[in-house]
């Protein structure tokens, strides 16, 4: 897909059309694909979804938080337009630029601060005397970090340096009531949807990315029991679903941004699912690659332990029945965006042989993916 000078200044200027007036939106480009889709939903606020059961039978973009809350919940944009990367008409985003009848979201203010490091050292410790003591098998453990927005800052042109940088992510800009501003470039697909077939993957395990062949890379035993808590889990979800016909490959060594993680896929017929989208993803969310296992205990944990709010991080988003596919993805490697800063995610998988000071580094390497992009806009 050509997507020329004329077509980038077109979605750029759309997109801050929508930013400028607070209308809902997002704008997303799928791995190793140059198509960029935006969607926009100016004429109502998009809704916010009590259950999945019926998110097969619809067509927009779903986003939904960690966990559930009064404050964080799941919400569905249904587009009232989508342009493809060569179809943004000026005459559309004036009028937009022009309307100011529609219902506006309301900006919030940044209230999360910095983890230290000792409380996130401190909690790692902590999780490890408590898998030792057979409590649970695993569980993630994230931070945050705030930081001041550079002069002259633009998230359309931050969005799209994201999209040159790292071709084998998900790359998005959203904007929607309840939820904020997001921007980020995620490596890990929760579910994929697309003729016929549906895929989902296990990923886990990190090194920083060098100069070796992606398949030259080594891992210690720490890595690959975390890769397969995280595989075995996928598979034993899949099974309590009755789907069977699954080909499973891996795991292999895989690139995204500046880090190679371990992952396996599978992949299997869509029929195995029939109606079920809801439940996988309600089965699969969330994947020990973000929360733990068991399930509960290490969301408690989470919950315990961690001084922030997640929000929407290490939740999943991604557009749902839009050009004859679905594509879900778990929110990783994402910041959000407030007036005067931003603030990032980042976490770490931990078992009982983690060392928490290099848990601390695996999470500040993470949070580079976006850091070293920010740094040159």
């Amino acid at each position: 897909m050509t997507f020329d000078k004329e077509s980038y200044a077109a979605l750029y200027k759309l997109q801050t059309v929508c930013l400028q007036q607070n209308i809902p939106f997002v704008s997303y480009r799928l791995p190793l694909n140059r198509e960029i889709i935006t969607v926009v939903q100016h004429h109502s606020m998009p809704e916010r979804l009590e259950s999945l059961n019926d998110l097969h039978e619809k067509t927009g973009f779903v986003v939904s938080p960690f966990t559930e809350s009064p404050a964080h919940g799941t919400f569905f944009l249904q587009p009232d337009c989508v342009f493809f990367s060569n179809d943004i008409a000026d005459i559309y985003i004036d009028k937009l630029a022009a309307n100011n009848r529609f219902i506006k979201l309301e900006k919030t203010k940044n209230t999360i601060k910095t983890t230290p490091s000792e409380e996130f050292i401190g909690n790692v410790n902590n999780a490890v005397s408590a898998m030792k003591a057979n409590e649970f098998q695993k569980v993630v453990l994230s931070k945050v970090r705030v930081e001041q927005l550079p002069d002259g800052f633009h998230p359309e042109e931050f969005f799209l340096k994201l999209c040159h940088k790292y071709p084998h992510a998900f790359v998005y800009i959203m904007q929607l009531p309840e939820v904020g501003c997001w921007i980020g470039a995620t490596p890990e697909p929760l579910l994929t949807i697309e003729n016929g077939s549906v895929k989902t993957v296990s990923l886990a395990g990190t090194q920083v990315a060098t100069e070796l062949e992606t398949e030259d890379y080594r891992w210690s035993s720490k890595e690959i029991e975390e890769q397969g808590i995280v595989t075995n889990f996928v598979e034993l979800t899949l099974r309590s679903l009755q789907i069977s016909n699954t080909t499973k490959t891996g795991p292999e060594n895989y690139r995204a941004a500046n880090l190679i993680h371990l992952k396996t896929s599978f992949e299997f017929p869509e029929s195995d699912v029939k109606n079920r989208f809801s439940n996988l993803l309600k089965a699969l969310h969330p994947t020990p690659s973000v929360g733990g296992l068991p399930k509960n205990e290490a969301r408690d944990f989470i919950l315990s332990k961690e001084q922030h709010d997640r929000s929407y991080y290490t939740g999943f988003l991604g557009p749902v029945n839009i050009n004859e596919k679905s594509d879900v993805f778990v929110n990783l490697r994402c910041l959000q965006l407030f007036d005067n800063n931003f603030v990032l995610y980042s976490g770490a998988g931990i078992t009982s042989s983690s060392v928490a000071e290099r848990e601390w580094e695996e999470t500040d390497n993470k949070m580079l993916t976006l850091m070293n992009v920010m740094k040159k806009v």
